[in-house]
């Protein structure tokens, strides 16, 4: 039976240890960061259907973004068939914002005289 003490680790396997460490962490933040900033970017989800959402943020309220989800209803723009996300956002700053994402050729002038159309409609 050996009492003798089990040697100290070498220094190149302290530093593997900690830079091992300080990276797990530093990849944490960068995903917490972008989880965060896609949050903040989208914000909370109104669902419309299986496939479209309409998500509000700033001073955007619920109520707010289920009006728009009725407007755009109304132009056929939210039919149910395609995956469409809705963005809202409504501040003091910027006033309000709607954003379409989705696939959408915006070369083409009747997609883009669509949209027009659909912007001067839900203005109101």
């Amino acid at each position: 039976m050996d009492n003798a003490p089990a040697p100290a680790p070498s220094k190149a396997t302290r530093f593997g240890s900690i830079a091992t460490k300080v990276i797990s962490v530093i990849a944490i933040l960068v995903i917490a960061m972008i989880f965060i900033g896609q949050k903040l970017m989208m914000g909370t989800k109104y669902k419309v259907s299986d496939k479209e959402s309409v998500n509000y943020s700033g001073n955007a309220t619920e109520a707010d973004a289920k009006n728009l989800d009725e407007a755009l209803k109304a132009n056929g723009y939210m039919s149910g068939k395609n995956a469409v996300d809705v963005l809202l956002k409504k501040d003091d700053k910027e006033g309000t914002v709607v954003s379409f994402v989705g696939e959408w050729d915006w070369k083409s002038e009747q997609v883009v005289s669509a949209f027009q159309q659909i912007g001067e409609d839900i203005a109101a």
